[in-house]
């Protein structure tokens, strides 16, 4: 090797040695301007002699990577110096310029930038990043101020160049830490740079070509996907090479393929099962499609009918609680009408026998007419015992409940006018909707179509609340208080009759237990519970008179007869619980202000047809015909609130005081209201 190209790899071993100064850039450039010359200078031949052999040394300490001082720099300087002298040496740098305005070859020395002494004069192999990107920034900052438009195209071409400038930053990093394990190739050996070097973009060095420039080389190195070659080794190699070796890697490779085969086998078989248990649910989905359409198509109809329905219901119902408000009101005023009247007549006969009253009380030509129509209305009740043979009376013992023809027709024309308002309800909405019949056989379908479905959707508990508006409606002008009363029974009405067999006709299975575990069988005692039962309260509340006899046997026979007939009217019952706070109240309400006996002095009692007399008769009477009507509700009512009501409030505050005073008037009247007492009391217990 000659002495140019020995201080050429010198001072690339030297670069090299000095890598931490230099950018990646740098390196790359240093390789491509000595990988260059070094192809022209064997291209052309020595054209000197050899460089002295004082050079590998030097070259030596280089490429074991030792780091030169001073003065070895300063040694190496003198021998380039000396080979520059004698022609022998090719700088790094072209030598021969043209200086600006002259025309005079400039020395080696002036163009040397290797040299440390003075740093400004140093060539710098690095692009000045920073500067650049401050340069461009200030571009972009200049060009938004200028024209606000392109803000955005500056800031895409800016974001791009510094994602490029990142990228190639990476991939020379890795280019570099590539060349500095593989080490460089000796020069003087001839050997080819290697496959990674010439990746990193150094393939057009060798070619013989030292005019290209850094510049063309950049896409080339920047553009490149994967700087380092997949190496061949990383593939498996036989450990053995005889045959016995290749013989097992066949049998292990043949081992491992049959067990591919029996794993695809046996997912085939699996598929071919699949595929059987498919095609059969195909074909029975195909034979239950139509079923199951009909039964889809049923369900779709059901929902509309029962939304319909629901609608329907929704906007009738508050009519009919409409009616019936009408014609509660109107029992109502009757029957306040009859207690005012009464007690009316109590408070008169008492300020009219009573001593203490005073003479301005007797002149009233109100009061003298309502005594008037009390004596002529208590004449025609004794006229009509009198007919019957009724002999066993005491005057008390009926009801004055008697009205003019007059009130009775207004009364009735007023029940019709409320009928005929009841019958135009359901005048706009079609049979489906209005008739009970209709209503009953849709969900009667349900039950023998689908029973489970039925069941699931709760529709027994739910029927009473369905056909309450409807039985509402026919038990509107409904009152078994009512005297003449032709509908006291419930059993002999039409919707009684029509629902009383409902879901009997689709019934196949005798057996007891689920028979009584049907909850249809209940239907009956739920609407009674529910409908009749309500009925009942309003009726007690606006119409029943405690100290009417007729109307209380009537109540209490249809209580008991309910009570027995339908096993779902139990103590916990909330209607039936309702209905008797109704009865009880009434009662005691009559109590307070029905019940009066006059406790006169002795001496007002010794004529026996005097009005005091006869006054003080009728009020024990009514006093004893109350105790009877209460003592009626036994079993019915509780032991505690009879006792309560008959016991301490009747018979201890009024009817045993009224006793003493009879006893000392007429012992023999004493004894026979003492045995009718009794009477009542042992009817009772019975």
């Amino acid at each position: 090797m000659g002495a140019p190209q020995c201080l050429n790899w010198m001072s690339l071993g030297f670069a090299l040695s000095m890598g931490e100064r230099l950018r990646p850039l740098g390196l790359v450039q240093v390789i491509q301007i000595q990988m260059t010359r070094f192809q022209a200078n064997t291209s052309s031949g020595p054209k000197g002699p050899k460089a002295p052999q004082s050079l590998d040394p030097w070259k030596k300490i280089l490429q074991s990577g030792q780091i030169p001082d001073a003065n070895m720099i300063h040694a190496i300087r003198k021998q380039r110096q000396q080979a520059r002298e004698q022609g022998d040496m090719i700088p790094i740098d072209d030598t021969v310029r043209l200086e600006e305005g002259k025309g005079r070859l400039v020395r080696d020395d002036d163009n040397d930038r290797s040299d440390d002494e003075e740093g400004s004069s140093r060539m710098d192999f690095a692009v000045n990043q920073q500067a650049r990107d401050r340069q461009q920034r200030q571009e972009a900052f200049n060009a938004a101020q200028d024209d606000g438009t392109d803000n955005s195209d500056h800031e895409r071409e800016w974001e791009k160049q510094q994602l490029q400038k990142a990228r190639a930053s990476t991939k020379a990093a890795g280019c570099e830490g590539e060349a500095s394990q593989d080490g460089l190739p000796d020069p003087s050996t001839g050997g080819p740079f290697p496959a990674s070097l010439d990746n990193c973009g150094l393939a057009g060095v060798g070619n013989g070509s030292s005019s290209t420039s850094v510049s063309q080389m950049e896409p080339t190195l920047w553009g490149q996907e994967s700087l380092i070659p997949a190496s061949s080794s990383a593939l498996p190699r036989p450990a053995n090479y005889q045959a016995e070796g290749i013989i097992k890697r066949l049998q292990d490779s043949r081992t491992s393929l049959e067990e591919v085969y029996r794993r695809h086998q046996k997912e085939a078989d699996t598929v071919i099962d699949d595929l059987v248990t498919c095609k059969s649910t195909i074909s029975r989905c195909s034979l239950e499609q139509h079923p199951l359409t009909s039964i889809f198509q049923f369900y779709q109809d059901i929902r509309g009918y029962v939304t319909d329905l629901r609608d329907c219901l929704n906007e009738k119902v508050p009519q009919i609680g409409g009616l019936e408000e009408q014609v509660y009101a109107l029992y109502r005023q009757r029957a306040q009408k009859m207690v005012q009247r009464r007690r009316q007549d109590v408070r008169d006969q008492n300020d009219e026998f009573s001593p203490f009253a005073g003479k301005g009380a007797l002149g009233d030509e109100y009061r003298t007419r309502r005594a008037a129509e009390r004596e002529g209305r208590r004449t025609r009740r004794r006229r009509e015992r009198e007919k019957r043979g009724d002999s066993n009376h005491h005057d008390g013992m009926s009801t004055d409940d008697e009205e003019s023809q007059s009130e009775i027709q207004l009364m009735q024309t007023e029940l019709e006018h409320i009928a005929a308002e009841a019958r135009k309800i359901f005048e706009d909405v079609e049979d489906d909707f209005s008739q009970l019949k209709r209503i009953m056989t849709r969900f009667e379908e349900w039950r023998g179509k689908d029973r489970p479905t039925y069941s699931d959707a709760y529709v027994s508990y739910n029927l009473p609340k369905i056909f309450a508006p409807y039985i509402r409606l026919q038990m509107l002008l409904w009152n078994p208080l009512m005297k003449d009363s032709e509908s006291v029974e419930v059993e002999r009405m039409k919707w009684f009759n029509l629902l009383l067999l409902y879901g009997t006709g689709d019934t196949t299975d005798d057996d007891p237990h689920s028979l009584r575990e049907d909850p249809d069988r209940k239907l009956m005692s739920h609407l009674v519970e529910k409908v009749v039962l309500v009925k009942l309260k309003e009726l007690v509340g606006c119409w029943w008179d405690p100290l009417s006899h007729t109307q209380t046997v009537r109540l209490v026979n249809l209580m008991r007869h309910y009570a027995e007939a339908y096993p779902s009217l139990s103590p916990s019952s909330k209607p039936l619980r309702e209905l008797t706070h109704a009865i009880i109240n009434k009662i005691r309400d009559a109590i307070d202000n029905d019940i009066f006996i006059p406790m006169f002095p002795k001496n007002v009692y010794d004529n026996k047809n005097s009005g005091v007399s006869l006054f003080f008769q009728r009020q024990f009477w009514v006093a004893w015909k109350l105790l009877s009507s209460t003592l009626m509700w036994h079993k019915v009512l509780s032991d505690s609130v009879i006792h309560d009501l008959a016991v301490r409030s009747l018979l201890n505050l009024y009817l045993l005081p009224a006793l003493n005073l009879a006893a000392e008037i007429n012992p023999t009247d004493a004894l026979d209201k003492c045995r009718n007492v009794s009477i009542v009391q042992s009817q009772a217990m019975q």
